[in-house]
């Protein structure tokens, strides 16, 4: 009898569900890729450094190296949780091509491991190539490679290409300049324009050619078999580190994903709060129309013997069902937008502070459609609940000249 009122608040039901949970999936999706590019960027899971190394100055890095990094690698890689331990140093210097000379910050990995358990490779970029060379690649693991990657912003300052031979020059653990010739084999995009203008990498074994740094290491960065388990294994790493070193999780070393993601907690916070109130407003609206307008029905329900109890149960009921109906709904069809929108590739625009954009890709996340469809079921119940306590009080007389 009220066809075109259930279909209209079946269908506020599956719109707002699906707009709260597609929008709850790409902000899963924006969180996810955040955490995911600072882990994989570099960062690992958690560091092993030198105690007070991050309060150390930038030019004094090599002070605040740990002496033995290699030898304590290679303890930590034995530990159960540890997939695998990353050395690296940071350094400061000079990259010249003659004429020319810019500043750079250098960062000194193992190539092999750091290719296996970093996203290098997405971070490489085609530039323009010496004749007769090859294109932008990653460093090799050859231990002779005197090679470097630099940053896109970099190369262009110094019009620098892939083959192109360069200088660095840097202050060794003493104190006295040094120099390496080098060879540019790739360029890479970090992301960041600060960072593409002044970044570049090279292997341990050239960095310690140019620094004479020995086995020092300025910090291991450590990837676990079981990211969840990182809160159990990090006091256990920073014991076995020693006295002399610390242990950081991923989360305090990233300054940038958290200054970004309070960023998104705020816009994205306030998103859901006005599409939130939109959604449950016309959701209680509907079905507090519904049940206003059939209050002659609800008196001729009453003449006919039924007692208020029931009265309010049967609205409580028909709440139910058509929570339950439009969550149903909403979920299909949630997955079907989900999976449309996935295939078709979607190109956003770079985030803030980024240097490229990236494929929208809306995560499944149950936890949230269950959310959202309680919280729609719980509206509807108490949308239905004080009309209903109303009709129910209403006498009998008066119920069916309403109009």
């Amino acid at each position: 009898r009220n066809r075109r009122r259930s279909l209209l608040a079946l269908a506020v039901l599956v719109a707002g569900f699906v707009a709260l949970a597609l929008a709850a999936g790409f902000v899963a999706q924006t969180f996810e890729g955040l955490s995911e590019g600072a882990i994989r960027g570099g960062l690992g899971h958690l560091q092993i450094l030198k105690a007070g190394a991050l309060e150390a100055e930038e030019d004094r890095s090599l002070g605040a190296a740990l002496p033995e990094g290699e030898a304590l690698a290679a303890r930590l890689r034995r530990d159960p949780d540890v997939a695998e331990v990353l050395p690296r140093s940071s350094f400061m210097g000079l990259l010249s091509t003659g004429p020319h000379s810019v500043a750079f910050l250098g960062t000194a990995v193992d190539p092999g491991r750091e290719a296996r358990f970093m996203d290098v490779e997405a971070r490489i970029r085609n530039g323009a190539v010496a004749p007769g060379g090859r294109g932008s690649r990653w460093l090799s693991e050859d231990p002779a490679a005197r090679e470097v990657v630099l940053g896109i912003g970099l190369a262009r300052s110094l019009q620098a290409t892939v083959g192109s031979s360069l200088t660095l020059m840097a202050t060794t653990k003493d104190g006295a300049l040094n120099a390496l010739d080098v060879e540019v084999v790739g360029l890479q995009d970090l992301g960041l324009k600060e960072l593409n203008e002044r970044s570049l990498v090279v292997s341990l074994g050239s960095a310690e050619q140019l620094l004479d740094a020995g086995g020092a290491r300025g910090r291991l960065s450590v990837v676990l078999k079981r990211p969840e388990r990182l809160d159990r294994v990090l006091p256990r790493l920073a014991a076995l580190a020693g006295p002399g070193a610390e242990a950081r999780p991923w989360t305090e070393l990233a300054s940038f994903y958290r200054q970004v993601r309070l960023l998104y907690v705020a816009i994205f916070g306030f998103m859901f709060l006005v599409l939130g109130l939109v959604v449950l407003l016309a959701t209680a609206n509907v079905l507090l129309m519904g049940v206003m307008e059939r209050v002659r029905a609800f008196g001729v329900l009453r003449a006919l013997g039924l007692k208020p109890g029931q009265l309010l149960a049967l609205l409580q009921w028909e709440a139910l069902w058509m929570g339950a109906a439009g969550s149903a709904l909403g979920l299909a069809a949630t997955l079907l937008l989900r999976a449309g929108l996935n295939a078709l590739h979607v190109q956003m625009p770079a985030p803030p502070g980024s240097s490229h954009g990236y494929e929208l890709n809306i995560h499944f996340v149950p936890a949230v459609y269950l959310g959202v469809a309680l919280l729609l079921q719980a509206v509807l119940q108490l949308s239905a609940l004080f009309p209903g306590l109303k009709a129910a009080r209403l006498r009998i007389t008066e119920a069916l000249r309403h109009v």
